[in-house]
């Protein structure tokens, strides 16, 4: 099958992003609207083969979101949209989760693991954990100011699969997230850094893995983190937690793992440029 990649403007991705996704092209706009390029392979006729968008990442160049439909060319479709993408802007990465983009043509044409999605659940740990010096623990609700909110969500913006934050993601209720659950890491100076942040559904909880800023990641503030919002689920009642992380290291995952949570899901982030 003869195939060809174009270019076009990334609103012109939403009817590929909500097949790809099985949902409307109206819940992919958000989608579109972060990307700042797409990407379409079509086959003699104008068969749609594949969609990808670059979604600017702060260290990382841009994420590829959309993906390829299955087929005979399916490794040739993902690798000829790859390499346009990688063309305009330099650096790029994926999560590989075996459907949207199938990870063993990639890594054969040289992408390279650099992380990982995780969902780990479990029982809501307990396993007590002091701040280290300098560091106060406050509820998010307590600290409403979007700058030091914005200081804390940045912790992030350094690990691989993360974005640059939006001042949106500070209001309360961003994400779904309980500003009275979820927890921020103040310095001396008031600073935010670190974050974590959590939601109860359908009567367990849902957690992002702790942001924590550079300076502090030698010391067990993210353990503090952690432990500050489990007390509080377990105070609400809750026994399960959902943890999701994106890019988090090696020690942070056995970390986790020896507070009993066990990985329900992952997929690998594959890199290239």
């Amino acid at each position: 099958m003869n195939f060809g990649v174009q270019c076009v403007p990334p609103a012109e991705l939403l009817p590929a992003f909500a097949a790809l996704y099985g949902a409307t092209p109206e819940d992919m706009i958000w989608m579109a609207d972060a990307c700042t390029a797409g990407f379409v392979a079509l086959a003699d006729g104008n068969e749609m083969l594949g969609a990808i968008g670059t979604r600017p990442s702060p260290q990382y160049g841009a994420e590829l979101v959309g993906g390829v439909f299955p087929g005979p060319v399916r490794d040739e479709v993902v690798l000829a949209l790859v390499r346009a993408a990688l063309a305009q802007v330099g650096r790029v990465y994926l999560f590989a989760d075996g459907s949207l983009f199938p990870a063993e043509a990639l890594l054969s044409a040289g992408l390279r693991e650099v992380g990982a999605y995780r969902r780990l659940s479990g029982r809501v740990p307990y396993r007590h954990v002091d701040p280290p010096v300098g560091v106060r623990l406050l509820p998010l609700a307590e600290v409403p100011g979007p700058e030091t909110r914005l200081q804390a969500l940045q912790t992030y913006e350094d690990r691989v699969g993360h974005h640059a934050v939006t001042p949106e993601a500070a209001a309360d209720g961003a994400g779904g997230f309980d500003s009275h659950l979820s927890v921020i890491a103040l310095d001396d100076g008031g600073r935010g850094v670190g974050v974590c942040r959590a939601a109860i559904e359908d009567g367990e909880a849902r957690m992002d893995a702790p942001g924590v800023a550079p300076e502090w990641r030698h010391t067990n503030l993210r353990a503090a983190l952690l432990n500050e919002v489990n007390t509080r689920l377990r105070a609400s009642g809750i026994t399960r937690v959902n943890v999701d992380s994106w890019g988090d290291t090696p020690g942070d995952l056995a970390h986790d793992l020896k507070l009993g949570l066990g990985v329900m899901e992952e997929a690998p982030i594959l890199a290239l440029g």
